[in-house]
């Protein structure tokens, strides 16, 4: 079975040169004129790659690749992103937007052809089966613009959330403030029992917690410690008694940055509730924004120290 290869430009002539090529090379081409109809065409053929120009109206290649990226259907087929264009802003938001390559147009197109070989000779990539006799999706241009709202939506609001982690190193740099407006943050933007965010401070560890009054604080903490050393986090400094408090809807986030654990986040929903994906997430986000966070404070605190 050969690869299918969906081709994406709207320059009539260069989808019909670009297209030849590849077709002389053994593989069988998907043509789309625009973005809107290249996205319609992934969900219908599903391509082995997807092939886009970046410089197209309406949907152009960056947007594409980021609906394709964020897409489960669609978000394991990998992307060239092929373009007249080569600045190093526009590479780098090449890659951004999630592409495996991002090509400059050339004559004979070598370079795409050798990358087109080394994408699909990845023993990772298999030809992708279409099965026939499920419907296929049929988009409309709301259906596409809908999309690219809600995407430009959501990395606006992680965005927004990683903004606002960064914030709370800017002013004093010591834990109990660093905590304080952590546990703010997340307050307003979780709906949870308890949360607990363990430090590493080298041969000791520092436990903080925000739970609501209906939870024991030394239940909580005892239960985060716990899980703290089982996750490779030095032990606390004071000993807790010991509990048998086991919530099993927990969230347990790491914090680390460069192999070195910096901390842990553990967010408790309320009995009978679990975190929802997109709250999952947050606190995915939330921990990966702490890692820079934490390690300043960590200097901070070091060079009290000495």
């Amino acid at each position: 079975m050969s690869f299918r290869l969906l081709l994406i430009e709207d320059s009539p002539t260069q989808l019909l040169t670009i297209s030849k090529t590849l077709q002389t090379e053994g593989y069988q081409v998907i043509e789309a004129r625009n973005g809107a109809e290249g996205l319609a065409r992934a969900y219908h053929e599903s391509p082995d790659l997807i092939i886009s120009d970046v410089v197209m109206t309406g949907i152009n290649g960056y947007q594409l690749c980021r609906l394709v990226k964020n897409d489960p259907d669609l978000s394991t087929i990998p992307v060239i992103l092929l373009t007249k264009l080569d600045g190093s802003v526009d590479r780098f938001w090449g890659y951004q937007s999630g592409a495996e390559r991002y090509i400059p147009k050339e004559p004979g197109f070598r370079s795409l052809i050798q990358s087109i070989a080394e994408i699909l000779e990845d023993p990772s990539t298999k030809p992708r089966l279409r099965v026939l006799s499920e419907p296929t999706k049929t988009l409309t241009a709301e259906d596409i613009n809908n999309r690219l709202n809600q995407l430009l939506e959501r990395l606006l609001f992680e965005a927004t959330i990683a903004d606002e982690v960064r914030k709370i190193a800017e002013d004093e740099l010591n834990i109990d403030t660093v905590t304080t407006k952590l546990f703010e943050l997340l307050s307003s933007i979780l709906d949870y029992q308890a949360v607990g965010l363990v430090i590493n401070c080298g041969q000791h560890s520092v436990l903080k917690v925000d739970q609501s009054p209906s939870l024991e604080a030394n239940a909580l903490k005892a239960y985060v410690a716990k899980l703290a050393m089982q996750l490779g986090m030095p032990p606390l400094k004071d000993e807790l008694p010991r509990s048998h408090y086991l919530p099993d809807n927990s969230l347990t986030q790491p914090i680390d940055i460069r192999g070195q654990r910096l901390g842990l986040l553990v967010v408790v929903p309320y009995p009978q509730q679990i975190l929802k994906p997109g709250d999952q997430k947050v606190v995915r986000l939330i921990g990966e924004q702490l890692s820079p966070v934490l390690r300043l404070l960590d200097m901070h605190l070091s060079r009290l120290k000495v």
